[in-house]
């Protein structure tokens, strides 16, 4: 599956996630070069130093994971750690809990704001949608709002809640979001040709924990 390694990133973001486990990820990471590693916050300076300052892999990290309620200030000063600590990608997490209430307003205030100090630093920002949560006409009012925003990328889902891969939805997702924004797919347990297919359907990031044996 060598063809398939630029458009992988190791995702490690599971509540006992060891320091071993990380570092046999990075290696797997710059050896078969992979296109990245996602982080939890913690962990971005330490692998920013091992990963150093000029590998093309990508060094991602969630803000406001898993469910993305938290202040928007508190948002901004986890980013602002981040981008100092060395993190070049931002992943942060739409809050479902506002928009099941009865504005989006807010949803749009806090991404233009988010969006703003990421790309000010000249790095990626991500929006990560629950999509499990959501029903269609969400899922496509979310893909706008972030699209809108100015995302690089659109991701359907953490990874944190316990949902059984699909193919078809990953399949859906990718076709509902513009094709001027790319598009991540949490693909745990996926087999190698659902990878394949993703890829050729246009899919530019699999986000995965373990890679397929």
């Amino acid at each position: 599956m060598n063809h398939l390694f630029p458009y992988i990133e190791r995702t490690l973001l599971h509540p006992g996630v060891t320091i071993g486990e990380q570092y046999n990820a990075l290696d797997e990471v710059t050896q078969l070069g992979m296109a990245g590693l996602t982080v939890a916050p913690f962990w971005v300076k330490k692998f920013r130093r091992e990963l150093g300052e000029t590998h093309p892999a990508v060094l991602s990290t969630v803000i406001g994971f898993p469910f993305g309620y938290q202040r928007t200030e508190a948002k901004q000063t986890e980013i602002e750690w981040a981008l100092r600590d060395g993190a070049s990608e931002i992943e942060v997490v739409l809050n479902t809990s506002a928009l099941f209430s009865s504005t989006s307003v807010w949803l749009k205030i806090e991404l233009a704001k988010l969006v703003a100090l990421v790309h000010a630093q000249e790095t990626f920002f991500t929006v990560i949608l629950e999509t499990s949560l959501l029903d269609q006409e969400q899922v496509q009012k979310t893909i706008k709002l972030a699209a809108d925003a100015g995302a690089d990328f659109i991701k359907n889902a953490t990874g944190a809640l316990n949902v059984d891969f699909s193919l078809e939805n990953a399949q859906d997702f990718r076709r509902l979001v513009p094709k001027s924004v790319g598009v991540k797919i949490v693909a745990d347990n996926a087999t190698e040709p659902q990878l394949e297919f993703l890829v050729s359907a246009g899919v530019e990031r699999l986000s995965i924990r373990h890679l397929p044996l």
